[in-house]
């Protein structure tokens, strides 16, 4: 059986931002970053509702996946986008990772509030099985985020911005 040559399928290659201001509580008011366990900052929340994740983040999109003799099988992230040519769950995959990751770390957001910005980034992109992939991140997220704590720290922390 072959590996992965690579720990992630996707590196981030510049920030990225989308407005989460409606998932986020009435009372938010002061930003906020998460660090992973050795102190490197991936994502920031500013008053406004800009999510930006950071340059150099890296997740393997949509879960499950696993490789025999160097063929990736498990969830498809979709045909290329004709707007930003990246399969059409990339930026849904990259949010709901990060997301998660730091759901522990005191994030302003739920992980229901996650999953729903999963859909509307999968909207947004007119993915075919939106919904299908919505509800299997709404049963199964939990339990594969507990399962997947091994590949990635997920000892994060909220810093200040």
């Amino acid at each position: 059986m072959s590996q992965f040559s690579v720990k992630w399928i996707f590196v981030l290659n510049c920030k990225f931002e989308y407005n989460i201001k409606p998932h986020l509580p009435p009372d938010f008011t002061n930003g906020c970053a998460f660090e992973d366990s050795r102190g490197k900052r991936w994502l920031e929340i500013y008053p406004d509702g800009r999510l930006r994740i950071l340059k150099g983040y890296a997740w393997d999109g949509c879960t499950p996946k696993f490789s025999l003799w160097d063929i990736v099988f498990g969830t498809p992230d979709g045909i290329p986008s004709e707007k930003t040519r990246k399969p059409k769950a990339y930026h849904a995959s990259l949010v709901h990772d990060v997301l998660y990751q730091f759901l522990d770390a005191d994030l302003p957001v739920s992980r229901k509030g996650a999953d729903q910005i999963f859909l509307e980034l999968l909207t947004e992109q007119d993915f075919g099985p939106r919904k299908m992939y919505y509800w299997a991140v709404r049963i199964f997220g939990g339990i594969a985020r507990l399962e997947t704590r091994w590949k990635r720290s997920y000892n994060g922390k909220r810093v200040t911005l």
